[in-house]
Protein backbone atom coordinates (compact mmCIF):
# COMPACT_ATOMS: atom_id res chain seq x y z
CA UNK A 1 0.00 0.00 0.00
CA UNK A 2 2.90 2.68 0.58
CA UNK A 3 4.22 1.76 -2.75
CA UNK A 4 1.30 2.42 -4.22
CA UNK A 5 0.34 5.56 -2.67
CA UNK A 6 4.28 6.80 -3.08
CA UNK A 7 3.89 5.64 -6.48
CA UNK A 8 0.59 8.04 -7.49
CA UNK A 9 1.89 10.91 -5.18
CA UNK A 10 4.96 11.00 -7.19
CA UNK A 11 2.96 11.29 -10.47
CA UNK A 12 0.61 13.70 -9.32
CA UNK A 13 3.27 15.97 -8.07
CA UNK A 14 4.84 15.49 -11.64
CA UNK A 15 1.57 16.46 -12.96
CA UNK A 16 1.16 19.62 -10.55
CA UNK A 17 4.41 20.70 -11.50
CA UNK A 18 3.98 20.67 -15.57
CA UNK A 19 0.27 22.32 -15.21
CA UNK A 20 1.63 25.13 -13.79
CA UNK A 21 4.31 25.22 -15.91
CA UNK A 22 2.19 24.94 -18.32
CA UNK A 23 -0.59 27.80 -17.95
CA UNK A 24 2.63 30.11 -16.78
CA UNK A 25 3.20 29.45 -20.26
CA UNK A 26 0.33 30.31 -21.82
CA UNK A 27 -0.49 34.09 -20.28
CA UNK A 28 2.63 35.81 -22.62
CA UNK A 29 0.57 33.71 -25.55
CA UNK A 30 -3.07 35.26 -24.76
CA UNK A 31 -1.56 38.71 -23.48
CA UNK A 32 0.53 39.26 -26.94
CA UNK A 33 -2.54 38.04 -28.50
CA UNK A 34 -3.84 41.58 -27.58
CA UNK A 35 -1.50 43.07 -30.34
CA UNK A 36 -2.15 40.89 -33.21
CA UNK A 37 -3.86 42.72 -36.17
CA UNK A 38 -5.62 41.44 -39.45
CA UNK A 39 -3.28 40.72 -42.06
CA UNK A 40 -3.83 40.20 -46.27
CA UNK A 41 -6.62 37.72 -46.39
CA UNK A 42 -8.24 38.73 -43.13
CA UNK A 43 -9.12 41.87 -45.13
CA UNK A 44 -10.31 39.98 -48.45
CA UNK A 45 -12.72 37.53 -46.79
CA UNK A 46 -13.95 40.52 -44.88
CA UNK A 47 -14.38 43.30 -47.16
CA UNK A 48 -18.58 42.45 -47.91
CA UNK A 49 -19.24 41.08 -43.98
CA UNK A 50 -17.36 44.70 -42.57
CA UNK A 51 -19.88 46.34 -45.06
CA UNK A 52 -22.65 44.55 -43.74
CA UNK A 53 -21.66 45.48 -40.07
CA UNK A 54 -20.90 48.71 -40.67
CA UNK A 55 -24.44 49.47 -42.09
CA UNK A 56 -26.60 47.57 -40.42
CA UNK A 57 -24.89 46.94 -36.80
CA UNK A 58 -26.30 43.28 -36.72
CA UNK A 59 -24.52 39.66 -36.03
CA UNK A 60 -27.05 37.93 -37.30
CA UNK A 61 -27.17 40.36 -40.52
CA UNK A 62 -23.40 39.22 -40.79
CA UNK A 63 -23.88 35.45 -40.36
CA UNK A 64 -26.77 35.33 -42.94
CA UNK A 65 -24.30 37.12 -45.27
CA UNK A 66 -21.80 34.80 -44.33
CA UNK A 67 -23.10 32.36 -45.37
CA UNK A 68 -24.72 33.51 -48.63
CA UNK A 69 -21.09 34.56 -49.50
CA UNK A 70 -19.79 31.36 -48.78
CA UNK A 71 -22.40 29.58 -51.43
CA UNK A 72 -21.10 31.91 -54.14
CA UNK A 73 -17.67 31.07 -53.14
CA UNK A 74 -18.74 27.79 -53.47
CA UNK A 75 -19.82 28.47 -56.60
CA UNK A 76 -17.20 30.48 -57.95
CA UNK A 77 -13.84 29.36 -56.16
CA UNK A 78 -13.71 26.66 -53.67
CA UNK A 79 -15.59 24.31 -51.87
CA UNK A 80 -14.49 24.37 -48.97
CA UNK A 81 -17.74 25.68 -47.22
CA UNK A 82 -17.39 25.21 -43.30
CA UNK A 83 -13.88 26.93 -43.59
CA UNK A 84 -15.18 29.32 -45.97
CA UNK A 85 -18.18 30.53 -43.50
CA UNK A 86 -15.43 31.17 -40.81
CA UNK A 87 -13.39 33.06 -43.11
CA UNK A 88 -16.13 35.45 -43.18
CA UNK A 89 -16.07 36.33 -39.65
CA UNK A 90 -13.18 37.41 -39.00
CA UNK A 91 -13.17 38.81 -35.78
CA UNK A 92 -11.46 42.51 -37.13
CA UNK A 93 -14.83 43.46 -38.83
CA UNK A 94 -16.15 44.13 -35.95
CA UNK A 95 -13.28 46.68 -35.08
CA UNK A 96 -10.24 46.01 -34.94
CA UNK A 97 -9.72 46.46 -31.41
CA UNK A 98 -11.26 43.15 -31.01
CA UNK A 99 -9.09 40.91 -32.92
CA UNK A 100 -7.61 39.74 -30.03
CA UNK A 101 -10.34 37.28 -29.80
CA UNK A 102 -9.14 35.04 -33.19
CA UNK A 103 -6.13 34.32 -31.16
CA UNK A 104 -8.04 33.74 -27.85
CA UNK A 105 -9.74 31.15 -30.13
CA UNK A 106 -6.97 29.84 -31.47
CA UNK A 107 -4.79 29.19 -28.67
CA UNK A 108 -7.79 27.79 -26.73
CA UNK A 109 -9.61 25.26 -29.19
CA UNK A 110 -5.35 23.51 -29.89
CA UNK A 111 -4.71 23.86 -26.12
CA UNK A 112 -7.98 22.35 -25.12
CA UNK A 113 -8.57 19.67 -28.03
CA UNK A 114 -4.77 18.31 -28.26
CA UNK A 115 -4.84 18.21 -23.96
CA UNK A 116 -8.16 16.25 -24.10
CA UNK A 117 -6.96 13.97 -27.50
CA UNK A 118 -3.41 12.80 -25.81
CA UNK A 119 -5.15 12.44 -22.24
CA UNK A 120 -7.89 10.00 -23.52
CA UNK A 121 -5.52 8.23 -26.01
CA UNK A 122 -3.14 7.86 -23.37
CA UNK A 123 -5.65 7.18 -20.44
CA UNK A 124 -8.75 4.93 -22.49
CA UNK A 125 -6.48 2.97 -25.04
CA UNK A 126 -3.32 2.15 -23.32
CA UNK A 127 -4.96 2.35 -19.24
CA UNK A 128 -2.49 4.73 -17.95
CA UNK A 129 -3.78 6.37 -14.72
CA UNK A 130 -5.15 9.73 -14.81
CA UNK A 131 -1.85 11.86 -13.91
CA UNK A 132 0.10 10.45 -15.85
CA UNK A 133 -2.05 10.62 -18.97
CA UNK A 134 -2.05 14.05 -17.64
CA UNK A 135 1.55 14.23 -17.83
CA UNK A 136 1.91 12.91 -21.57
CA UNK A 137 -1.33 15.58 -22.23
CA UNK A 138 0.60 18.37 -21.04
CA UNK A 139 4.05 17.41 -22.13
CA UNK A 140 3.28 16.41 -25.90
CA UNK A 141 0.53 19.97 -26.00
CA UNK A 142 3.47 22.15 -24.61
CA UNK A 143 5.99 21.19 -26.28
CA UNK A 144 4.12 21.11 -30.24
CA UNK A 145 3.05 24.46 -29.14
CA UNK A 146 6.19 25.81 -28.22
CA UNK A 147 8.25 24.73 -31.32
CA UNK A 148 5.68 25.19 -33.96
CA UNK A 149 7.65 26.36 -36.75
CA UNK A 150 5.34 29.52 -38.01
CA UNK A 151 3.33 30.81 -34.67
CA UNK A 152 2.10 33.64 -36.55
CA UNK A 153 0.41 31.60 -39.37
CA UNK A 154 -1.20 28.99 -36.90
CA UNK A 155 -2.64 31.47 -33.60
CA UNK A 156 -2.05 34.84 -34.42
CA UNK A 157 -3.04 35.14 -37.97
CA UNK A 158 -6.91 34.50 -38.19
CA UNK A 159 -7.73 33.69 -42.02
CA UNK A 160 -4.61 31.20 -42.08
CA UNK A 161 -5.18 29.81 -38.66
CA UNK A 162 -9.12 29.20 -38.84
CA UNK A 163 -8.74 27.22 -42.07
CA UNK A 164 -5.54 24.87 -40.91
CA UNK A 165 -5.12 25.11 -37.14
CA UNK A 166 -9.06 25.43 -35.67
CA UNK A 167 -10.20 22.20 -37.91
CA UNK A 168 -6.92 20.36 -37.26
CA UNK A 169 -7.75 21.17 -33.31
CA UNK A 170 -11.75 20.03 -34.72
CA UNK A 171 -10.24 16.75 -35.62
CA UNK A 172 -8.16 16.01 -32.33
CA UNK A 173 -11.81 17.00 -30.74
CA UNK A 174 -13.10 14.39 -32.79
CA UNK A 175 -11.00 11.49 -32.21
CA UNK A 176 -11.13 11.82 -28.45
CA UNK A 177 -15.22 11.89 -28.69
CA UNK A 178 -15.23 9.00 -30.75
CA UNK A 179 -12.89 6.96 -28.45
CA UNK A 180 -14.32 7.74 -25.53
CA UNK A 181 -17.78 6.26 -27.29
CA UNK A 182 -16.78 3.24 -27.01
CA UNK A 183 -17.08 2.98 -23.43
CA UNK A 184 -20.60 4.46 -23.34
CA UNK A 185 -23.75 2.28 -23.69
CA UNK A 186 -27.29 3.14 -23.88
CA UNK A 187 -28.79 6.19 -24.38
CA UNK A 188 -25.80 7.81 -23.04
CA UNK A 189 -24.08 7.05 -26.52
CA UNK A 190 -26.33 9.71 -28.12
CA UNK A 191 -24.61 12.94 -27.57
CA UNK A 192 -21.57 11.92 -28.29
CA UNK A 193 -22.89 10.07 -31.42
CA UNK A 194 -24.88 13.86 -32.73
CA UNK A 195 -21.61 15.60 -31.32
CA UNK A 196 -19.41 13.38 -33.74
CA UNK A 197 -21.70 13.10 -36.55
CA UNK A 198 -21.91 16.75 -36.28
CA UNK A 199 -17.96 17.56 -35.85
CA UNK A 200 -17.66 15.04 -38.90
CA UNK A 201 -19.55 16.78 -41.32
CA UNK A 202 -18.03 20.17 -40.59
CA UNK A 203 -14.40 18.91 -40.74
CA UNK A 204 -15.51 17.51 -44.39
CA UNK A 205 -16.14 20.93 -45.56
CA UNK A 206 -12.42 22.27 -44.05
CA UNK A 207 -9.09 22.17 -46.38
CA UNK A 208 -8.76 19.18 -48.06
CA UNK A 209 -5.90 18.00 -45.74
CA UNK A 210 -7.44 17.70 -42.45
CA UNK A 211 -10.65 16.66 -44.59
CA UNK A 212 -9.14 13.91 -46.30
CA UNK A 213 -6.70 12.42 -43.57
CA UNK A 214 -9.86 12.60 -41.22
CA UNK A 215 -11.91 10.69 -43.55
CA UNK A 216 -9.16 8.09 -43.65
CA UNK A 217 -9.23 7.53 -39.75
CA UNK A 218 -12.73 7.79 -39.94
CA UNK A 219 -12.98 4.58 -42.46
CA UNK A 220 -10.37 2.62 -41.56
CA UNK A 221 -12.29 3.00 -37.37
CA UNK A 222 -15.52 2.21 -39.11
CA UNK A 223 -13.99 -0.92 -41.22
CA UNK A 224 -12.15 -2.08 -37.74
CA UNK A 225 -14.90 -2.03 -35.66
CA UNK A 226 -17.32 -3.78 -37.89
CA UNK A 227 -14.44 -6.56 -38.17
CA UNK A 228 -14.79 -7.69 -34.68
CA UNK A 229 -18.42 -7.31 -34.48
CA UNK A 230 -19.54 -8.93 -37.90
CA UNK A 231 -16.75 -11.97 -38.25
CA UNK A 232 -15.14 -11.82 -34.64
CA UNK A 233 -18.33 -11.79 -32.24
CA UNK A 234 -16.78 -8.62 -29.88
CA UNK A 235 -18.71 -8.62 -26.80
CA UNK A 236 -17.17 -5.31 -26.00
CA UNK A 237 -17.58 -3.74 -29.14
CA UNK A 238 -21.69 -3.47 -29.32
CA UNK A 239 -23.09 -3.41 -33.11
CA UNK A 240 -24.79 -0.40 -32.32
CA UNK A 241 -20.82 1.60 -31.69
CA UNK A 242 -20.65 0.01 -35.63
CA UNK A 243 -23.43 1.59 -36.70
CA UNK A 244 -22.36 4.95 -35.05
CA UNK A 245 -19.21 4.77 -36.42
CA UNK A 246 -19.83 4.22 -39.95
CA UNK A 247 -22.28 7.16 -39.79
CA UNK A 248 -19.53 9.48 -38.72
CA UNK A 249 -17.43 8.47 -41.32
CA UNK A 250 -20.20 8.67 -43.84
CA UNK A 251 -21.05 12.20 -42.30
CA UNK A 252 -16.91 13.17 -42.87
CA UNK A 253 -16.93 11.38 -46.53
CA UNK A 254 -20.20 13.30 -47.36
CA UNK A 255 -18.67 16.85 -46.26
CA UNK A 256 -15.60 16.43 -48.19
CA UNK A 257 -17.81 15.08 -51.79
CA UNK A 258 -19.77 18.38 -51.08
CA UNK A 259 -16.46 20.40 -50.90
CA UNK A 260 -14.59 18.40 -53.91
CA UNK A 261 -17.86 18.57 -55.91
CA UNK A 262 -17.76 22.47 -55.79
CA UNK A 263 -17.91 23.99 -59.62
CA UNK A 264 -16.03 26.94 -58.50
CA UNK A 265 -12.92 24.26 -57.38
CA UNK A 266 -12.27 24.03 -61.52
CA UNK A 267 -12.29 27.38 -61.89
CA UNK A 268 -9.02 27.98 -58.81
CA UNK A 269 -7.48 25.09 -60.40
CA UNK A 270 -7.27 26.77 -63.81
CA UNK A 271 -5.90 30.24 -61.92
CA UNK A 272 -3.21 27.98 -60.27
CA UNK A 273 -2.39 25.69 -63.47
CA UNK A 274 -2.93 22.06 -63.81
CA UNK A 275 -2.42 18.78 -61.06
CA UNK A 276 1.02 17.49 -60.60
CA UNK A 277 0.01 14.22 -61.22
CA UNK A 278 0.07 11.39 -59.63
CA UNK A 279 3.20 9.90 -59.90
CA UNK A 280 4.77 12.89 -58.34
CA UNK A 281 2.25 13.78 -56.24
CA UNK A 282 3.21 10.22 -54.73
CA UNK A 283 7.15 11.29 -54.22
CA UNK A 284 6.37 14.62 -52.93
CA UNK A 285 4.06 13.24 -50.35
CA UNK A 286 6.23 10.80 -48.78
CA UNK A 287 9.39 13.02 -49.41
CA UNK A 288 7.68 15.83 -46.90
CA UNK A 289 6.71 13.17 -44.87
CA UNK A 290 10.36 12.47 -43.82
CA UNK A 291 11.67 15.67 -44.73
CA UNK A 292 8.95 17.01 -41.28
CA UNK A 293 9.91 14.20 -39.07
CA UNK A 294 13.50 15.36 -39.65
CA UNK A 295 12.62 18.97 -39.02
CA UNK A 296 10.25 18.20 -36.20
CA UNK A 297 13.06 16.69 -34.79
CA UNK A 298 15.39 19.44 -33.59
CA UNK A 299 17.43 19.20 -30.60
CA UNK A 300 14.79 20.28 -28.20
CA UNK A 301 12.53 17.93 -29.25
CA UNK A 302 14.90 15.01 -29.56
CA UNK A 303 15.70 15.88 -25.73
CA UNK A 304 11.91 15.77 -25.24
CA UNK A 305 11.35 12.24 -26.62
CA UNK A 306 14.60 10.96 -24.84
CA UNK A 307 12.77 12.16 -21.49
CA UNK A 308 9.75 10.44 -21.93
CA UNK A 309 11.55 7.02 -22.70
CA UNK A 310 10.62 6.45 -19.32
CA UNK A 311 6.71 7.77 -18.97
CA UNK A 312 6.04 5.82 -22.54
CA UNK A 313 8.29 2.18 -21.75
CA UNK A 314 5.92 2.74 -18.31
CA UNK A 315 2.66 3.31 -20.36
CA UNK A 316 3.34 0.69 -22.75
CA UNK A 317 3.96 -1.92 -20.11
CA UNK A 318 1.29 -1.45 -18.34
CA UNK A 319 -1.44 -2.17 -21.43
CA UNK A 320 -1.76 -6.10 -22.21
CA UNK A 321 -1.61 -5.43 -26.21
CA UNK A 322 0.49 -8.09 -28.23
CA UNK A 323 2.54 -5.52 -30.17
CA UNK A 324 3.34 -7.20 -32.94
CA UNK A 325 5.11 -6.49 -36.03
CA UNK A 326 6.42 -2.81 -34.91
CA UNK A 327 8.00 -2.40 -38.22
CA UNK A 328 4.74 -3.20 -40.24
CA UNK A 329 3.02 -0.48 -37.79
CA UNK A 330 5.12 1.96 -38.44
CA UNK A 331 5.27 1.57 -42.06
CA UNK A 332 1.47 2.18 -41.86
CA UNK A 333 1.19 4.49 -39.64
CA UNK A 334 4.31 6.49 -41.93
CA UNK A 335 1.88 6.24 -44.94
CA UNK A 336 -1.14 7.44 -42.85
CA UNK A 337 1.03 10.52 -41.17
CA UNK A 338 1.91 11.61 -45.16
CA UNK A 339 -1.23 11.34 -46.51
CA UNK A 340 -2.01 14.87 -44.51
CA UNK A 341 -0.15 16.61 -47.71
CA UNK A 342 -1.40 14.83 -50.86
CA UNK A 343 -4.12 16.94 -51.46
CA UNK A 344 -1.94 20.29 -51.37
CA UNK A 345 0.90 18.48 -53.58
CA UNK A 346 -1.78 17.21 -55.82
CA UNK A 347 -3.39 20.75 -56.51
CA UNK A 348 0.16 22.67 -56.20
CA UNK A 349 2.72 21.02 -56.05
CA UNK A 350 5.01 21.65 -53.55
CA UNK A 351 4.31 25.03 -52.88
CA UNK A 352 3.00 24.47 -49.26
CA UNK A 353 1.95 26.83 -47.42
CA UNK A 354 3.08 27.64 -43.31
CA UNK A 355 -0.23 27.37 -41.92
CA UNK A 356 -0.49 23.76 -43.35
CA UNK A 357 3.29 22.52 -42.54
CA UNK A 358 2.30 23.55 -38.81
CA UNK A 359 -0.56 21.10 -38.70
CA UNK A 360 1.46 18.33 -40.23
CA UNK A 361 3.96 18.87 -37.51
CA UNK A 362 1.55 19.08 -35.12
CA UNK A 363 1.05 15.65 -35.80
CA UNK A 364 4.03 14.70 -36.10
CA UNK A 365 3.88 14.27 -32.14
CA UNK A 366 1.46 11.77 -32.36
CA UNK A 367 2.94 9.60 -34.89
CA UNK A 368 6.40 9.37 -33.58
CA UNK A 369 4.83 9.52 -29.96
CA UNK A 370 2.64 6.62 -30.69
CA UNK A 371 4.99 4.44 -32.46
CA UNK A 372 7.84 4.57 -29.50
CA UNK A 373 5.49 3.69 -27.45
CA UNK A 374 4.50 0.45 -29.60
CA UNK A 375 8.14 -0.22 -30.29
CA UNK A 376 8.70 0.15 -26.20
CA UNK A 377 5.95 -2.23 -25.91
CA UNK A 378 7.28 -4.73 -28.32
CA UNK A 379 10.77 -4.55 -27.26
CA UNK A 380 9.35 -5.37 -23.45
CA UNK A 381 7.09 -8.03 -24.84
CA UNK A 382 9.77 -9.88 -26.66
CA UNK A 383 12.91 -8.82 -24.48
CA UNK A 384 11.44 -8.49 -21.15
CA UNK A 385 14.22 -11.00 -19.36
CA UNK A 386 17.14 -8.84 -20.95
CA UNK A 387 19.45 -7.31 -18.35
CA UNK A 388 18.66 -3.89 -20.04
CA UNK A 389 15.34 -3.95 -19.90
CA UNK A 390 15.15 -5.36 -16.37
CA UNK A 391 17.67 -1.85 -15.81
CA UNK A 392 14.57 -0.35 -17.60
CA UNK A 393 12.21 -1.32 -15.52
CA UNK A 394 14.00 -0.91 -12.24
CA UNK A 395 14.79 2.55 -13.26
CA UNK A 396 10.96 3.31 -13.80
CA UNK A 397 10.60 1.77 -10.49
CA UNK A 398 12.80 3.65 -8.81
CA UNK A 399 11.30 6.92 -10.12
CA UNK A 400 8.00 6.18 -9.78
CA UNK A 401 8.63 5.62 -5.48
CA UNK A 402 11.07 8.09 -4.91
CA UNK A 403 9.58 11.59 -4.96
CA UNK A 404 13.79 12.31 -4.99
CA UNK A 405 14.71 10.68 -7.88
CA UNK A 406 11.22 11.76 -9.58
CA UNK A 407 12.11 15.76 -8.66
CA UNK A 408 16.39 14.80 -9.76
CA UNK A 409 14.63 13.29 -12.92
CA UNK A 410 12.33 16.11 -13.57
CA UNK A 411 14.97 18.82 -13.10
CA UNK A 412 16.97 17.40 -15.52
CA UNK A 413 14.58 17.13 -18.25
CA UNK A 414 13.27 20.39 -17.90
CA UNK A 415 17.28 21.90 -17.78
CA UNK A 416 18.26 19.69 -21.09
CA UNK A 417 15.14 20.89 -22.54
CA UNK A 418 15.70 24.38 -22.17
CA UNK A 419 19.31 24.63 -22.93
CA UNK A 420 18.74 22.94 -26.19
CA UNK A 421 15.97 25.73 -26.91
CA UNK A 422 18.42 28.50 -26.14
CA UNK A 423 21.01 26.62 -28.54
CA UNK A 424 18.68 27.09 -31.61
CA UNK A 425 17.85 30.47 -31.17
CA UNK A 426 18.85 32.57 -33.99
CA UNK A 427 20.66 35.56 -33.24
CA UNK A 428 20.93 38.54 -35.30
CA UNK A 429 21.11 42.21 -36.76
CA UNK A 430 17.37 43.11 -37.07
CA UNK A 431 16.25 43.58 -40.71
CA UNK A 432 13.91 47.07 -39.90
CA UNK A 433 16.51 48.23 -37.49
CA UNK A 434 20.00 48.33 -39.11
CA UNK A 435 22.76 48.30 -35.60
CA UNK A 436 19.91 46.13 -33.26
CA UNK A 437 20.32 42.65 -32.22
CA UNK A 438 17.11 40.51 -33.36
CA UNK A 439 16.85 36.81 -31.99
CA UNK A 440 14.38 34.71 -33.87
CA UNK A 441 13.61 30.63 -33.98
CA UNK A 442 12.28 31.07 -29.71
CA UNK A 443 9.94 28.90 -28.01
CA UNK A 444 6.56 30.61 -28.16
CA UNK A 445 6.35 31.28 -24.66
CA UNK A 446 9.64 32.92 -25.04
CA UNK A 447 9.24 34.88 -27.83
CA UNK A 448 5.79 36.63 -26.86
CA UNK A 449 8.05 37.46 -23.72
CA UNK A 450 10.70 39.23 -25.68
CA UNK A 451 8.12 41.58 -27.35
CA UNK A 452 6.52 42.43 -24.59
CA UNK A 453 9.16 43.21 -22.59
CA UNK A 454 11.36 45.37 -25.54
CA UNK A 455 7.80 47.15 -25.99
CA UNK A 456 7.74 46.48 -29.71
CA UNK A 457 4.80 44.47 -29.53
CA UNK A 458 2.91 47.67 -28.23
CA UNK A 459 4.78 49.71 -30.74
CA UNK A 460 3.40 47.15 -33.77
CA UNK A 461 -0.19 47.62 -32.23
CA UNK A 462 -0.06 51.40 -31.79
CA UNK A 463 1.04 51.63 -35.46
CA UNK A 464 -1.43 49.47 -36.93
CA UNK A 465 -4.47 50.92 -34.53
CA UNK A 466 -2.96 54.12 -35.97
CA UNK A 467 -3.34 53.47 -39.85
CA UNK A 468 -6.78 51.14 -38.99
CA UNK A 469 -8.20 55.09 -37.72
CA UNK A 470 -6.48 56.70 -40.29
CA UNK A 471 -8.28 54.50 -43.34
CA UNK A 472 -11.28 54.42 -41.79
CA UNK A 473 -11.79 57.90 -41.12
CA UNK A 474 -10.09 59.65 -44.28
CA UNK A 475 -11.94 60.50 -47.63
CA UNK A 476 -8.94 60.51 -50.24
CA UNK A 477 -9.37 57.03 -52.23
CA UNK A 478 -5.45 56.82 -52.89
CA UNK A 479 -3.35 56.88 -49.66
CA UNK A 480 0.16 56.13 -48.18
CA UNK A 481 0.80 54.86 -45.11
CA UNK A 482 3.41 55.00 -43.02
CA UNK A 483 5.54 51.52 -42.94
CA UNK A 484 5.47 49.47 -39.67
CA UNK A 485 8.87 50.03 -37.78
CA UNK A 486 8.89 46.48 -35.97
CA UNK A 487 7.54 43.46 -36.62
CA UNK A 488 7.23 41.07 -33.64
CA UNK A 489 8.24 37.56 -34.70
CA UNK A 490 4.97 35.95 -33.25
CA UNK A 491 2.03 38.00 -34.30
CA UNK A 492 2.96 39.47 -37.57
CA UNK A 493 2.65 37.98 -41.13
CA UNK A 494 3.06 40.00 -43.32
CA UNK A 495 2.11 43.48 -44.75
CA UNK A 496 1.62 46.08 -47.54
CA UNK A 497 4.42 47.45 -49.41
CA UNK A 498 5.12 50.51 -51.44
CA UNK A 499 4.19 49.26 -54.77
CA UNK A 500 0.89 50.36 -55.40
CA UNK A 501 -0.29 47.06 -57.90
CA UNK A 502 1.09 44.87 -54.85
CA UNK A 503 -2.00 42.42 -53.90
CA UNK A 504 -1.16 42.83 -50.26
CA UNK A 505 -2.11 46.21 -50.89
CA UNK A 506 -5.19 45.55 -52.94
CA UNK A 507 -6.70 43.78 -50.29
CA UNK A 508 -6.13 46.20 -47.69
CA UNK A 509 -7.75 48.84 -50.21
CA UNK A 510 -10.68 46.49 -51.02
CA UNK A 511 -11.53 46.03 -47.27
CA UNK A 512 -11.42 50.16 -46.77
CA UNK A 513 -13.08 51.17 -49.69
CA UNK A 514 -9.95 52.31 -51.45
CA UNK A 515 -8.51 52.96 -54.47
CA UNK A 516 -4.99 52.47 -53.81
CA UNK A 517 -3.13 51.70 -50.49
CA UNK A 518 0.69 51.61 -50.12
CA UNK A 519 2.96 52.10 -47.47
CA UNK A 520 5.70 55.01 -47.27
CA UNK A 521 9.09 53.22 -46.64
CA UNK A 522 11.28 54.80 -44.48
Amino acid sequence: MTHRFSGKLSARTVFYILLSIFIISLIPLYVIGMYAHPSVDDYYYGTETVQIWNSTHSVGAVFSHAFNLMLKTYNEWQGNFSAIFLMRLEPGIFGEQYYFIASFILITSYVGCSLFFFYTVIKKIFGADKYRSGIVALSMTFVSMQLTLVPSDSFYWYNGSIYYTFFYSLMLLLFAVMIRLRGTYGIRTLPLCILSVALAFFIGGSNYATALFTAIILALSAGVTLYFVILKKNTIIKSYHAAIYVAIAIACMAGLFISMSAPGNAVRQASVGGSTGIIKTFIYTFAFGGYSLAKVLSSPCLIFFICMVPVFYFVAAKTHFSYHMPLLVLIFTFGLYCSAGTPVFYAQGLRIPYRMMNIIFFSAYSFIGFNMIYFLGWLGKKCGNTAFLTACTNVCNKIKQSGKCTCIALALCLSCFLIACIGQIDVGETEYKSGNAGFGNMPMSISAIYSLATGEAKVYDAELTARDKYLRETDELHVAVPALSVKPELIYHTDITSDPGDWRNAHLAMFYRKEIVWSEEE
